[in-house]
């Protein structure tokens, strides 16, 4: 019996794909939630303190009591979906713990084919009732064994010859006969087959992804995906694991085997920041963590929760928000606008502007922030038909002087000024700026950028495999479109093919 499928009351657990089901309603789960809920499915009725589940489900991973409640939490919101009079399905135990009191049953994955299962009738040897004699009815003669017919090869071997000359050739013949079906079997015992390999997950591949909690808080929603992309650069700067944003839904191929979560909350004591780092391989959590925040410590809990991811990821030496804006309001406003920016809508690409510019009136030489502003504009420019030159090369003018005063710069930094070379045909002065780029990170925009090189120097298949990278990297509209028009427009037909045709011509198809 399948222990990845069960029925907790109306609802259909899957573990395989993360899912609740009811006829008329789907919820996907987070990994934390779907293997709570499948212990505490195998143990209905058993009570369990948060220790014990800290130890069972998270695998003894540093959690916090909190997590565990919050978990719990909304593992009843989940199931209760609303419903006033719905029955309870996990309960509280007073000074003891928690309990799953639904009724529960296991149910066969429709997936798996059952060993056990009697093979089906070959069609037209079914045996009907009557249809075979009584055996007293047979006539004895009836019942006698009528030989085999010896064929050609049967009668070789056993036939005897009338004289000897004969019988040494059949006896040759015989052994020539056992020599050729020995070398065949022993060839067909040697031919292994291919395995049929479908996806493979990557160890070097972590993917990020973000959840604004059960309320759907348009701010929370903004954070989180802020603070996932700033995570982000970090790890890409700190680690040789390849990132990549959200989930790019291919048939098969290379999947990844790291995944790490990032959930933003507002609960009734505060805001809350949630990491969960998890590997896919092995479906283990290797870290787990809590952060309480607000708008007047968001810096502090952005270090925090880096230098314990780096911790996790085995980057113990790593300094993380390197080039971040001090001030907590600048710091919140451009984790706000990324949200806004990474869109191609214009009304949300000019909100994450005017989130930028806020931040430059308090620090108006904070070069993370002009490199934003300045990548922002040129989004706007390139996707939305809407240019800000002369705003924007006074931008990218104060970068570069206050760059020439800065000391170590994140990524960002350098993508800005890279753009801004090959804007100005400074070739050489863009290659330059793009190897420092590459030493803090690279980022879909790093693959962008490097395919536009690439073109100015005549290597389109350099540069049809940067772009290709960066469209799995974030698969995204907007990534394909800058890939295409960002600087000058670039033949996506001719330098990336395969990704033109699976993308469409007239419309991009996200996978």
């Amino acid at each position: 019996m399948s222990e990845s499928v069960f029925e907790i009351h109306d609802w259909t657990l899957s573990v395989d794909d993360n899912m609740l089901c009811r006829p008329d309603r789907e919820v996907y789960l987070e990994p934390r939630l779907v293997n709570l809920l499948r212990f505490l499915a195998r143990h209905a009725g058993i009570v369990f303190g948060r220790d014990a589940l800290i130890n069972e489900v998270w695998d003894g991973a540093e959690v916090t009591d909190q997590v565990v409640t919050q978990s719990i939490f909304e593992l009843r919101k989940i199931l209760k979906d609303g419903r006033t009079d719905a029955t309870d399905y996990i309960v509280t135990v007073p000074k003891r713990g928690y309990k799953l009191v639904a009724p529960v049953r296991p149910l066969q994955d429709p997936s798996a084919v059952s060993a056990d299962e009697p093979p089906a009738p070959l069609p037209n040897t079914t045996l009907c009732e009557g249809s075979l004699p009584e055996l007293d009815d047979v006539d004895e003669s009836q019942m006698a064994v009528t030989p085999f017919p010896a064929g050609p090869l049967t009668r070789a071997i056993s036939n005897h010859a009338k004289d000897a000359r004969s019988r040494r050739k059949l006896i040759g013949f015989d052994i020539f006969v056992v020599v050729v079906l020995v070398t065949i079997v022993s060839l067909l015992g040697y031919q292994h087959t291919s395995p049929q390999v479908h996806a493979m997950l990557d160890p070097n591949l972590l993917v990020f992804r973000f959840h604004s909690g059960m309320d759907d808080n348009n701010e929370n929603v903004r954070l989180a995906d802020g603070i996932t992309r700033a995570l982000m650069g970090e790890v890409a700067a700190a680690t040789p694991l390849r990132v990549q944003y959200g989930a790019t839904n291919l048939m098969g191929g290379i999947m990844p085997g790291k995944e790490l979560s990032v959930r933003v909350t507002r609960q009734p004591r505060g805001t809350y920041l949630d990491l969960e780092y998890r590997n896919i391989n092995t479906n283990r959590v290797l870290f787990s963590h809590q952060y309480q925040f607000s708008r007047h410590n968001v810096h502090s809990v952005l270090q925090a929760s880096s230098r314990d991811l780096m911790r996790a990821l085995d980057q113990p030496d790593a300094e993380p928000g390197i080039g971040w804006p001090t001030d907590d309001a600048s710091l919140m406003a451009m984790m706000e606008a990324q949200y806004y920016i990474n869109s191609r809508d214009p009304v949300a690409l000019k909100r994450g502007i005017e989130l930028l510019d806020q931040a430059l009136l308090t620090q108006p030489d904070q070069a993370l922030l002009l490199a934003e502003r300045y990548l922002a504009g040129e989004a706007l420019a390139t996707l939305a038909g809407q240019s800000e030159s002369e705003r924007l090369q006074d931008i990218g003018t104060h970068l570069a002087r206050v760059v020439q005063n800065s000391g170590m710069l994140p990524a960002r930094v350098w993508e800005a000024l890279t753009l801004q070379a090959i804007l100005n045909s400074q070739q050489q002065q863009a290659d330059y700026l793009l190897e420092k780029t590459a030493s803090r990170g690279r980022s879909v925009l790093y693959y962008i950028l490097q395919g536009k090189l690439a073109e100015l120097d005549g290597r389109p298949e350099a540069a049809g495999d940067a772009y290709s990278q960066a469209f799995l990297m974030e698969a995204t509209e907007q990534t394909y479109l800058l890939c295409q028009q960002l600087g000058f427009y670039s033949n996506m037909e001719t330098l990336a093919p395969a990704l033109f045709n699976a993308l469409g011509q007239s419309k991009v198809k996200l996978f």
